[in-house]
């Protein structure tokens, strides 16, 4: 089992590999994908599982770099990640990252980050978790249903998938490929709010779906710290206003 970074150009190309599913998930923009004619994208925390043998065409507009991991198909079956896709992602080519797991996508590449090519236990064990907490996809994504601008969606999708990391506005402008003026002016006309109003409340949706989550157990703190905020205090404060509930009664009220 193997992995490399790749970018994908605007062309559209086609090919099939029949030892081994690929696993193809964004760290950088958006992938167009065509599996045996079911289209589907690649982006934020929706991935592709390609089974091996399958014909699939691809291409990416813009920046983009995807990570693209080759599983040999006797591996997979035999460390049950095959499994694992059929048990929550019915089989599907296209998957979703559950609501609050997007810190995995982040992990899986930071973890690889420090390997060679061949992807060892701790790799290993970081997908399975993906597909354990993965669902098929549901179809066009609620943000390309909205009509969003390209730009803003590629912007959107990268904060989405790193949002335990210090973003800022001119992190969100370069991924867009824009200024800072005209991504705010992008975000109040077709968001209704500003970038960081709007990264804010996907930060405390993270967390919420964090303390919802039985399998996780993280301290205030490392909770904190989990969804992009470095002050505990502040985070609590955030949330309380959000939610109208401190963090700590959430997660009292599941246990």
């Amino acid at each position: 089992m193997q992995y490399s970074m790749r970018q994908y150009r605007a062309e559209a190309e086609s090919h099939s590999h029949s030892e081994f599913h690929q696993i193809i998930i964004s760290d950088l923009g958006k992938l167009e994908m065509e599996v045996e004619g079911r289209g589907g994208e690649v982006f934020g925390r929706q991935l592709a599982f390609v089974e091996a043998g399958k014909t699939h065409a691809y291409r990416a507009e813009g920046l983009n770099r995807f990570l693209v991991i080759d599983v040999n198909a006797d591996l997979a079956q035999r460390t049950g990640i095959e499994a694992l896709w059929h048990r929550h992602g019915n089989a599907e080519t296209y998957l979703e990252v559950r609501s609050g797991h997007q810190h995995g996508l982040a992990g899986l590449l930071g973890t690889l980050a420090a390997t060679n090519e061949d992807i060892g236990p701790n790799a290993l064990a970081w997908l399975k978790t993906l597909l354990l907490r993965s669902q098929r996809a549901p179809g066009p994504s609620a943000i390309g249903a909205q009509s969003l601008p390209p730009r803003l969606v590629r912007a959107m999708a990268w904060a989405e998938a790193r949002l335990g990391e210090d973003i800022t506005i001119a992190d969100l402008a370069s991924v867009a490929t824009q200024s800072e003026s005209s991504l705010f002016s992008a975000f109040q006309i077709h968001v209704g709010t500003s970038p960081m109003r709007w990264l804010t409340e996907q930060r405390l949706q993270m967390a919420m779906a964090l303390l919802r989550d039985p399998e996780i157990h993280l301290s205030m703190s490392d909770l904190a710290n989990a969804v992009g905020f470095s002050d505990q205090s502040a985070f609590s404060r955030a949330f309380s206003r959000r939610f109208g509930c401190a963090p700590s009664s959430v997660r009292r009220a599941i246990r």
